[in-house]
């Protein structure tokens, strides 16, 4: 994995939502770029795989999981992930 990949500090509801909202833009993304690339599977390299492994683990790291993290916090949620009912 690569050294670029940190988590982020997320401390308030309006951070997680931008920090969820750039995930969801770079997946767009992604899928945009897998469309295009089984249009014509002849130009896929193992590069172009390794290029897109690294993309959604950066999204994983970056925003996903800080950002589930951080509402799991706020709202209470118990260590398997599960919100507390009160």
């Amino acid at each position: 994995m690569s050294d670029d990949i940190r988590e982020p500090t997320i401390s308030d509801p309006q951070e997680a939502l931008r920090v969820l909202d750039d995930a969801r833009a770079r997946l767009r993304t992604i899928i945009w770029a897998l469309h295009g690339m089984h249009q014509d599977l002849s130009v896929l390299t193992v590069d172009d795989l390794s290029d897109v492994e690294h993309m959604l683990t950066e999204v994983l790291e970056n925003a996903l999981n800080p950002s589930y993290d951080a509402l799991t916090e706020m709202l209470g949620g118990a260590q398997n992930g599960a919100v507390t009912q009160h």
